[in-house]
Protein backbone atom coordinates (compact mmCIF):
# COMPACT_ATOMS: atom_id res chain seq x y z
CA UNK A 1 0.00 0.00 0.00
CA UNK A 2 2.64 2.48 0.70
CA UNK A 3 4.56 1.89 -2.59
CA UNK A 4 1.10 2.43 -4.69
CA UNK A 5 0.59 5.53 -2.48
CA UNK A 6 4.35 6.88 -3.25
CA UNK A 7 4.01 6.07 -6.92
CA UNK A 8 0.73 8.11 -7.14
CA UNK A 9 1.85 10.80 -5.27
CA UNK A 10 5.32 11.66 -5.82
CA UNK A 11 7.22 9.85 -8.92
CA UNK A 12 6.11 7.90 -11.52
CA UNK A 13 8.31 5.17 -13.51
CA UNK A 14 7.15 3.71 -16.83
CA UNK A 15 9.13 2.27 -19.63
CA UNK A 16 8.94 4.42 -22.92
CA UNK A 17 8.44 2.14 -25.62
CA UNK A 18 6.99 -1.43 -25.19
CA UNK A 19 9.46 -3.30 -28.19
CA UNK A 20 12.85 -4.24 -27.51
CA UNK A 21 14.52 -2.16 -30.57
CA UNK A 22 13.07 1.05 -29.29
CA UNK A 23 13.21 0.00 -25.69
CA UNK A 24 16.89 0.63 -26.57
CA UNK A 25 16.17 4.48 -26.99
CA UNK A 26 15.06 5.64 -23.81
CA UNK A 27 14.87 3.57 -20.90
CA UNK A 28 11.95 5.25 -18.94
CA UNK A 29 11.60 8.49 -16.90
CA UNK A 30 10.89 9.23 -13.68
CA UNK A 31 8.45 12.56 -12.19
CA UNK A 32 8.48 13.64 -8.85
CA UNK A 33 5.73 16.02 -8.98
CA UNK A 34 6.62 17.45 -5.52
CA UNK A 35 9.05 19.40 -7.44
CA UNK A 36 6.66 20.76 -10.43
CA UNK A 37 6.89 24.41 -8.76
CA UNK A 38 10.39 24.87 -10.33
CA UNK A 39 9.76 27.00 -13.39
CA UNK A 40 12.89 25.97 -15.58
CA UNK A 41 14.76 23.78 -17.43
CA UNK A 42 17.74 22.74 -15.05
CA UNK A 43 15.29 22.14 -11.94
CA UNK A 44 12.10 20.50 -14.23
CA UNK A 45 10.28 17.93 -12.28
CA UNK A 46 10.99 14.82 -14.71
CA UNK A 47 13.87 13.52 -15.63
CA UNK A 48 14.40 11.06 -18.57
CA UNK A 49 16.35 8.14 -18.55
CA UNK A 50 18.78 6.83 -22.22
CA UNK A 51 21.42 4.32 -23.23
CA UNK A 52 22.36 6.86 -25.86
CA UNK A 53 26.58 8.23 -24.83
CA UNK A 54 25.94 11.96 -26.10
CA UNK A 55 22.98 14.48 -24.81
CA UNK A 56 22.45 17.80 -26.35
CA UNK A 57 20.16 20.18 -25.06
CA UNK A 58 18.87 23.75 -24.87
CA UNK A 59 16.40 26.01 -23.57
CA UNK A 60 13.69 28.80 -25.13
CA UNK A 61 11.24 31.33 -23.86
CA UNK A 62 8.44 32.46 -25.88
CA UNK A 63 5.82 35.17 -24.85
CA UNK A 64 2.38 34.56 -26.22
CA UNK A 65 -0.39 37.09 -27.05
CA UNK A 66 -3.72 35.02 -26.22
CA UNK A 67 -5.72 37.77 -27.20
CA UNK A 68 -8.84 36.09 -29.17
CA UNK A 69 -8.41 32.66 -27.91
CA UNK A 70 -10.90 30.79 -26.10
CA UNK A 71 -9.05 27.64 -25.57
CA UNK A 72 -5.30 26.66 -25.46
CA UNK A 73 -4.52 23.34 -26.81
CA UNK A 74 -1.06 21.25 -25.91
CA UNK A 75 0.47 18.45 -27.40
CA UNK A 76 3.11 16.90 -25.44
CA UNK A 77 5.33 14.78 -27.77
CA UNK A 78 5.72 11.23 -27.34
CA UNK A 79 7.95 11.36 -24.27
CA UNK A 80 7.30 15.06 -23.46
CA UNK A 81 6.37 16.30 -20.04
CA UNK A 82 4.23 19.23 -19.24
CA UNK A 83 4.40 21.48 -16.44
CA UNK A 84 1.19 24.09 -16.10
CA UNK A 85 1.47 26.93 -14.06
CA UNK A 86 -0.74 29.90 -13.80
CA UNK A 87 -0.37 33.34 -13.21
CA UNK A 88 -1.94 36.61 -13.14
CA UNK A 89 -1.42 38.06 -16.22
CA UNK A 90 -3.16 38.31 -19.99
CA UNK A 91 -0.71 36.20 -21.91
CA UNK A 92 1.08 33.27 -21.85
CA UNK A 93 5.01 32.22 -21.32
CA UNK A 94 6.24 28.95 -22.74
CA UNK A 95 9.58 27.54 -21.69
CA UNK A 96 10.64 25.16 -23.66
CA UNK A 97 13.43 22.35 -22.87
CA UNK A 98 14.76 20.56 -25.62
CA UNK A 99 16.76 17.07 -25.53
CA UNK A 100 18.50 15.23 -28.23
CA UNK A 101 20.46 11.76 -27.57
CA UNK A 102 22.65 9.74 -29.94
CA UNK A 103 25.50 7.67 -29.85
CA UNK A 104 27.44 10.78 -30.95
CA UNK A 105 28.13 14.67 -30.05
CA UNK A 106 27.72 15.15 -33.63
CA UNK A 107 24.80 13.45 -33.80
CA UNK A 108 23.05 14.40 -30.92
CA UNK A 109 23.33 18.17 -31.66
CA UNK A 110 22.32 17.46 -35.37
CA UNK A 111 19.06 16.22 -34.25
CA UNK A 112 18.52 18.72 -31.73
CA UNK A 113 18.23 21.82 -34.49
CA UNK A 114 15.39 19.42 -36.21
CA UNK A 115 13.28 19.91 -33.02
CA UNK A 116 10.26 22.02 -33.89
CA UNK A 117 7.94 23.45 -31.03
CA UNK A 118 5.21 25.40 -32.79
CA UNK A 119 2.96 27.86 -31.19
CA UNK A 120 -0.17 29.85 -33.07
CA UNK A 121 -3.27 30.62 -32.16
CA UNK A 122 -3.47 28.85 -29.00
CA UNK A 123 -1.73 25.31 -30.14
CA UNK A 124 1.30 24.27 -29.03
CA UNK A 125 3.18 21.00 -30.17
CA UNK A 126 6.23 19.25 -30.65
CA UNK A 127 7.58 18.02 -33.57
CA UNK A 128 10.76 16.20 -34.63
CA UNK A 129 12.37 13.34 -36.71
CA UNK A 130 11.78 9.67 -36.15
CA UNK A 131 13.25 7.71 -33.19
CA UNK A 132 15.10 4.50 -34.52
CA UNK A 133 18.09 2.24 -32.43
CA UNK A 134 20.69 5.52 -33.40
CA UNK A 135 18.41 8.48 -31.96
CA UNK A 136 16.20 9.62 -29.61
CA UNK A 137 14.26 13.08 -28.29
CA UNK A 138 11.96 14.99 -26.43
CA UNK A 139 10.66 18.33 -25.11
CA UNK A 140 9.86 19.34 -21.60
CA UNK A 141 7.98 22.68 -21.62
CA UNK A 142 6.66 25.30 -19.13
CA UNK A 143 3.48 26.99 -19.74
CA UNK A 144 2.51 29.91 -17.64
CA UNK A 145 -1.15 30.82 -18.24
CA UNK A 146 -3.93 32.99 -17.10
CA UNK A 147 -5.23 31.33 -13.64
CA UNK A 148 -8.81 30.99 -15.34
CA UNK A 149 -7.85 30.22 -18.61
CA UNK A 150 -9.23 27.17 -20.45
CA UNK A 151 -6.82 24.31 -21.70
CA UNK A 152 -6.83 21.06 -23.11
CA UNK A 153 -3.73 18.86 -22.68
CA UNK A 154 -2.94 16.00 -24.61
CA UNK A 155 0.58 14.05 -23.13
CA UNK A 156 1.42 10.45 -23.82
CA UNK A 157 4.26 8.54 -21.82
CA UNK A 158 5.54 11.64 -20.16
CA UNK A 159 3.78 13.57 -17.18
CA UNK A 160 1.74 16.72 -16.35
CA UNK A 161 1.94 19.20 -13.28
CA UNK A 162 -0.90 21.84 -12.97
CA UNK A 163 -0.27 24.27 -10.42
CA UNK A 164 -2.09 27.68 -9.46
CA UNK A 165 -5.00 26.92 -12.32
CA UNK A 166 -8.92 27.98 -11.44
CA UNK A 167 -10.14 27.52 -15.09
CA UNK A 168 -11.03 24.83 -17.04
CA UNK A 169 -8.86 21.94 -17.67
CA UNK A 170 -8.81 18.57 -19.67
CA UNK A 171 -5.56 16.94 -19.62
CA UNK A 172 -4.77 13.38 -21.12
CA UNK A 173 -1.99 11.24 -20.75
CA UNK A 174 -1.83 7.49 -21.75
CA UNK A 175 1.45 6.55 -19.01
CA UNK A 176 2.71 9.23 -17.78
CA UNK A 177 1.28 10.56 -14.38
CA UNK A 178 -1.03 13.88 -13.82
CA UNK A 179 -0.87 15.89 -10.61
CA UNK A 180 -3.00 18.86 -9.42
CA UNK A 181 -1.90 20.86 -6.88
CA UNK A 182 -3.59 24.45 -5.10
CA UNK A 183 -5.93 25.05 -7.74
CA UNK A 184 -9.71 25.37 -8.45
CA UNK A 185 -12.31 25.36 -11.14
CA UNK A 186 -13.55 22.27 -13.29
CA UNK A 187 -11.17 19.29 -14.38
CA UNK A 188 -11.09 16.45 -16.28
CA UNK A 189 -8.43 14.19 -15.89
CA UNK A 190 -8.06 10.70 -17.81
CA UNK A 191 -5.09 8.43 -17.71
CA UNK A 192 -4.34 4.73 -19.33
CA UNK A 193 -1.32 3.74 -16.71
CA UNK A 194 -0.29 6.94 -15.36
CA UNK A 195 -1.23 7.55 -11.23
CA UNK A 196 -3.12 10.54 -10.71
CA UNK A 197 -2.92 13.38 -7.90
CA UNK A 198 -4.87 16.02 -6.43
CA UNK A 199 -3.57 17.89 -3.62
CA UNK A 200 -5.66 20.63 -2.24
CA UNK A 201 -7.83 21.08 -5.28
CA UNK A 202 -11.50 23.03 -4.86
CA UNK A 203 -14.27 22.68 -7.62
CA UNK A 204 -15.99 20.14 -9.88
CA UNK A 205 -13.34 17.08 -10.75
CA UNK A 206 -13.55 14.46 -12.53
CA UNK A 207 -10.43 11.64 -12.31
CA UNK A 208 -10.30 8.72 -14.06
CA UNK A 209 -7.23 5.94 -14.47
CA UNK A 210 -7.90 2.93 -16.11
CA UNK A 211 -4.59 1.33 -13.72
CA UNK A 212 -3.19 3.84 -12.27
CA UNK A 213 -3.70 4.85 -8.57
CA UNK A 214 -5.47 8.25 -7.32
CA UNK A 215 -4.35 10.07 -4.76
CA UNK A 216 -6.76 12.91 -3.27
CA UNK A 217 -5.00 15.01 -0.64
CA UNK A 218 -7.62 17.77 1.32
CA UNK A 219 -6.77 19.56 3.63
CA UNK A 220 -7.99 20.08 7.60
CA UNK A 221 -10.70 22.73 6.75
CA UNK A 222 -11.97 21.41 3.44
CA UNK A 223 -15.11 19.75 3.23
CA UNK A 224 -15.68 18.40 -0.28
CA UNK A 225 -17.97 15.80 -1.02
CA UNK A 226 -16.35 12.66 -2.85
CA UNK A 227 -17.41 9.98 -4.69
CA UNK A 228 -14.80 6.98 -5.23
CA UNK A 229 -15.02 3.73 -7.36
CA UNK A 230 -13.01 0.79 -8.15
CA UNK A 231 -14.34 -1.43 -11.24
CA UNK A 232 -12.27 -4.93 -10.57
CA UNK A 233 -9.46 -5.15 -7.89
CA UNK A 234 -8.58 -1.70 -6.55
CA UNK A 235 -8.79 -0.92 -2.78
CA UNK A 236 -10.58 2.45 -1.74
CA UNK A 237 -8.76 3.41 1.56
CA UNK A 238 -9.56 6.78 3.24
CA UNK A 239 -7.27 8.12 6.32
CA UNK A 240 -9.30 11.45 7.38
CA UNK A 241 -9.71 11.60 10.57
CA UNK A 242 -13.67 12.08 9.64
CA UNK A 243 -13.69 8.48 7.97
CA UNK A 244 -11.84 6.72 11.21
CA UNK A 245 -14.19 8.36 13.87
CA UNK A 246 -17.13 7.49 11.77
CA UNK A 247 -16.31 3.95 11.48
CA UNK A 248 -15.58 4.13 7.63
CA UNK A 249 -11.88 4.08 5.82
CA UNK A 250 -13.27 2.38 3.04
CA UNK A 251 -12.89 -0.64 1.25
CA UNK A 252 -15.30 -1.85 -0.89
CA UNK A 253 -15.75 -0.45 -4.83
CA UNK A 254 -17.71 2.28 -3.82
CA UNK A 255 -17.00 5.18 -1.17
CA UNK A 256 -18.87 8.07 -0.69
CA UNK A 257 -18.10 11.41 1.71
CA UNK A 258 -20.04 14.11 2.59
CA UNK A 259 -23.63 15.38 1.33
CA UNK A 260 -25.32 15.89 -2.27
CA UNK A 261 -23.95 15.25 -5.81
CA UNK A 262 -20.49 14.75 -5.47
CA UNK A 263 -17.54 17.37 -6.23
CA UNK A 264 -14.84 15.20 -6.79
CA UNK A 265 -15.28 11.57 -8.99
CA UNK A 266 -12.85 9.21 -8.60
CA UNK A 267 -12.36 6.09 -10.82
CA UNK A 268 -10.26 3.13 -11.34
CA UNK A 269 -10.65 -0.16 -12.60
CA UNK A 270 -8.05 -2.23 -11.18
CA UNK A 271 -5.73 0.94 -9.08
CA UNK A 272 -6.03 1.87 -6.05
CA UNK A 273 -7.60 4.82 -4.56
CA UNK A 274 -6.18 7.08 -1.58
CA UNK A 275 -7.86 10.04 0.10
CA UNK A 276 -5.69 11.28 3.22
CA UNK A 277 -4.45 14.77 4.86
CA UNK A 278 -2.21 17.11 3.58
CA UNK A 279 0.62 16.29 5.39
CA UNK A 280 3.23 19.03 4.43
Amino acid sequence: MTRALSLATAVALALAFSTPAAARQIIGGEQDHSQAAAGDCENFYATTFTNFGSHAEDQEQRDISLEGIAEIHVTAAQQGNLSIRGWNRSGARLVICRNAVANTMPHAARLLELIDVRSHEGRISAAGPEMDQTQAWWVNMILYLPRRAHVDIRAANGGVAIRNMGGHVTAQTTSGGVSVAQSSGRYKITTETGGITLDRISGLVEAVSRDGSIALKIAGADRPSVEARTAEAGQIVCTLKRCTDAGNSGGGNVFRMGEGVPDIRLATRTASIFIGPVTY
